[in-house]
């Protein structure tokens, strides 16, 4: 057995004996959208900021978009894709991703979702929390149960 193949097994088996405890951890709030956690179902979605005090849930709904319906579809699709599976089939998958690229994609991809609205969470007398942690996921399925502790330094 060569040195990368033992590698990977060893990498997968640890994995394998953590990953059950796997958990995203924060010390802080989200200050932006990118550091939120989305939430949601695919049709109903949120992005959950963390806050102890003022809570802050931006909420998507997928049939808010901006603009009109769009048609995705590039009709001169159909008509390439035969040679693309033919190039993907005999190896050349650089030359089979030029003719998607030119040939599958539209100028424009979609429309835009638009933010459903912001609900805001207010918790009085949970200003001063310092040192807390997120868990929006519990071991029972997709829920959200933010909370944090105080953590005691001594």
């Amino acid at each position: 057995m060569n040195r990368n193949t033992l590698f990977l097994l060893l990498l997968l088996t640890s994995n394998l004996v953590s990953g059950q405890d796997l958990k995203l951890w924060y010390s802080q709030p989200a200050k932006n959208w990118s550091e939120a956690l989305p939430i949601g179902n695919s049709r109903l979605g949120a992005m959950v900021y963390g806050g102890t005090e003022r809570e802050e849930l931006q909420l998507n709904e997928e049939t808010f978009w901006a603009g009109s319906p769009y048609n995705n579809n590039n009709p001169n699709a159909v008509h390439v894709l035969p040679i693309v599976r033919k190039l993907i089939f005999e190896g050349r998958n650089k030359e089979a991703q030029r003719l998607i690229d030119a040939n599958f994609l539209t100028r424009q991809h979609g429309m835009s979702y638009l933010t459903l609205g912001n609900l805001y969470l207010e918790f009085p007398g949970h200003k001063d929390a310092d040192d807390f942690y997120r868990d929006p996921l519990s071991s029972e399925g997709y829920k959200l149960h933010p909370h944090y502790f105080r953590l005691i330094h001594g």
